[in-house]
């Protein structure tokens, strides 16, 4: 029997060397994608609404409308349509903050009226503060939050100017250059694998455009909808709680609730009957959204599990906060087309190669 020949010691930490570069490797590419949140989250944010300018903009193109041209209707026809919400929401909205001056008493009145109502509470409950200090207590915190947000408020607004035109640029190229970009993609790709690439980046990129133009349909349905209901019960400020409602639906699942937490403060300000009325309404109507609306405006265009929808939500808020609970869903339709479209057939043809050409069938168990 022949001795196997004595490997050096290079030789036998080779592996463990490899497995340190490797790891050290991957810490940096962490990091970089890290220190490259922000940028990344402008280009996939881009990417969204590049996707849900392209489908008009064909459109237009196929009427011998150049590209250029076509790009620049669609974005005037969002701005035409943005002046015409802002001409229909702000003269209400200034009416109200007027009606709200003159209504001060009355709320001063409705104030009284509720220190007396602590007041009784507290002789059942001798553990609660005074009225004065919790009131004091959170007209403090109340300020000092404001503060700071007003401190701020320059250059978040100058951050945020930033990275609207940031991204309205990038998007503009996008649909500009996207059959460039393809190309270039599938440049590097086999040739024998370039019809199923072309097909699964095209399959992404119509299922981000129909994500984006269903959720701005949705968002403008209940927007107006609310806004109905406010009027019908006397829920003062309906203009801004109605915007906020809507634009509550740009996060799925928990930001619906998010943007109601403002609708039902000051519902509570014209008593419990109204209140009680108010979240009714909102109930119902999150209800009509969910089996009415959404499936008709949406239908079957983005065809994601409700439960990854619930998860990919909660990570991508844990991550990046509300910016990445907005994008988590188009994520979360990327991820799963690449699942549906890449991972499942590879394996397929990997399980297929090892039964010999056939798949066995499954038995009783499953197994």
């Amino acid at each position: 029997m022949v001795e196997p020949a004595h490997r050096s010691p290079y030789a036998q930490a080779r592996p463990l060397i490899l497995a340190l570069v490797l790891a050290v490797l991957t810490l940096y590419a962490v990091q970089l994608v890290i220190d490259l949140k922000r940028v990344l989250l402008l280009l996939f944010v881009s990417a969204l609404f590049a996707a849900a300018m392209s489908r008009p903009a064909a459109a237009l193109e196929r009427r011998r409308i150049p590209r250029g041209v076509a790009v620049a209707v669609v974005q005037g026809a969002v701005l035409a349509v943005f002046a015409l919400a802002m001409w229909l929401v702000v003269p209400p909205l200034v009416r109200q903050l007027s009606t709200f001056a003159s209504d001060i008493p009355d709320y001063i009145d409705r104030f009284d009226r509720l220190r007396v109502s602590y007041a009784s509470l507290r002789e059942d409950y001798p553990g609660l503060g005074s009225f004065n200090d919790e009131v004091r207590a959170l007209a403090d915190r109340a300020g000092s939050l404001v503060g700071n947000r007003l401190v701020n408020l320059p250059l978040r607004t100058a951050e945020l100017l930033f990275d609207v035109l940031t991204v309205y640029a990038i998007a503009t190229l996008m649909v500009m250059r996207q059959e460039r970009m393809l190309a270039s993609i599938l440049r590097v790709v086999h040739p024998d694998h370039r019809r199923r690439t072309r097909f699964v980046i095209l399959k992404i990129w119509v299922r981000l455009g129909a994500y984006v133009r269903a959720k701005v349909l949705v968002m403008t349905v209940i927007g107006v909808l609310m806004y109905l209901s406010l009027i019908v019960l006397g829920v003062p400020f309906a203009v801004p709680l109605a915007i906020i409602v809507a634009f509550g639906e740009v996060i799925p699942a928990i930001g619906p609730w998010i943007g109601r937490v403002p609708l039902l403060a000051v519902a509570a300000t014209q008593g419990w009957e109204i209140l009680a009325l108010t979240f009714l309404a909102s109930f119902i109507l999150e209800n009509l959204k969910a089996y009415v609306i959404s499936p008709h405006i949406e239908g079957q265009q983005m065809d994601i599990d409700p439960l990854l929808v619930l998860v990919s939500v909660i990570v991508g808020a844990a991550l990046m906060g509300a910016a990445g609970a907005f994008i988590a869903v188009p994520f979360a339709a990327t991820l799963q087309v690449l699942w549906d479209e890449v991972i499942v057939p590879w394996r397929t043809s990997q399980f297929r190669h090892d039964a010999g050409g056939q798949l066995p069938l499954p038995g009783p168990s499953g197994g």
